[in-house]
């Protein structure tokens, strides 16, 4: 489409077009807005070209589909999968090394424009955007609406920020604008909007911790924490419905 709070402790292909760096005054960014370049290819429509390879298992698929006015979107695997084996699909954007502004130290937005297409169980984990795994000693940025209800994590390492909406579900059928962002070195937001009206749906969630220089080791995904053909939902984190505006950008604000 071309246009809560709790603070808790403790890709290798190329193509045409180089990466621009940090010299080159442009910020770092991607942008997913539905279009795909080829059934196993999602278009970054920035000049980065920082396409995403589709990888699937069990006959799980991301599709593009029409959202009207000409705009697309990206359909994930419906309902949910307890056992193995499960559908699955997420997207691996090329060249996640870009996808750390700053040594890991600046600011940096990231989000998507969301839509669940069932009710989701309320345990249910749904990975939006990631980079980087949880746990001791891994850095990692992350958007997920685990049970319907989104929440942003950061974490250096060591240290770990969780922003959530409190009790706030996720109207299945209902797009939604969720945004995250590391605003200063110890500031974090979590915004959820109306995708159509840009009107916030609850207020904004802040919080104030010390952090380290965010740098994740693994390779970013959308749609889920991995493809595994022996693993189910719970973990794979796998997304089930639409997601459009996909974004990261290098900058505190979208």
């Amino acid at each position: 489409m071309a246009r809560v709070l709790s603070v808790v402790a403790g890709l290798a292909v190329t193509l045409c077009g180089g990466v621009a760096s940090a010299a080159s005054g442009r910020p770092f960014e991607v942008r997913y807005d539905g279009a795909m370049a080829s059934p196993e290819l999602v278009a970054d429509r920035t000049f980065h070209a920082r396409h995403g390879a589709v990888v699937t298992a069990h006959g799980g698929r991301v599709l593009s589909l029409p959202r009207g006015g000409g705009d697309r979107f990206l359909r994930f695997p419906g309902g949910t999968c307890a056992t193995a084996p499960c559908p699955q699909a997420i997207v691996r954007p090329f060249r996640s090394g870009g996808l750390v502004p700053d040594g890991g130290t600046g600011p940096f937005s990231f989000g998507a424009d969301v839509r669940l297409t069932a009710e989701p169980p309320d345990r249910a984990g749904m990975n939006v955007w990631q980079h980087g795994l949880a746990g001791p000693g891994h850095a990692q940025w992350k958007l997920q609406v685990d049970g319907g209800r989104p929440s942003c994590r950061w974490s250096d390492g060591t240290r770990v920020v969780l922003l959530g909406t409190g009790s706030y579900r996720l109207a299945p059928g209902r797009w939604y604008r969720l945004r995250c962002a590391r605003l200063g070195e110890t500031l974090f937001e979590v915004r959820v909007l109306d995708a159509a009206t840009r009107e916030p749906v609850t207020p904004p969630a802040r919080a104030v911790a010390p952090m380290g220089p965010i740098l994740p080791r693994d390779g970013a995904t959308i749609g889920g924490k991995r493809v595994r053909a022996d693993q189910a939902d719970p973990s794979t984190d796998q997304f089930h419905g639409d997601l459009d505006e996909v974004f990261f950008r290098g900058a505190a604000t979208e």
